[in-house]
């Protein structure tokens, strides 16, 4: 007997909120992601094994990982 499983990792864009970047400084467009991964069992998800959300800048790239309280006060 055979068992497929593996692990799958999708983005979601939550919202776009204009803000100064961490990393250079300069106002500008901020991308709240939303990263989850999950295990996957013939193909179909499981159960959500991690949850990460994501700080993304426009301008520089730059990355890092926020809280919910931070995402919920970047979204009001």
């Amino acid at each position: 007997m055979f068992f497929l499983f593996g692990l799958t990792t999708r983005e979601h864009l939550q919202f776009t909120r204009s803000a100064d970047c961490r990393y250079c400084g300069r106002h500008a467009p901020q991308q709240v992601i939303q990263r989850r991964t999950k295990l996957s069992v013939f193909f179909i998800p499981l159960i959500t094994l991690k949850k990460t959300r994501l700080q993304v800048c426009t301008n520089c790239g730059g990355t890092s990982s926020i809280s919910g309280a931070e995402q919920r006060a970047l979204a009001h």
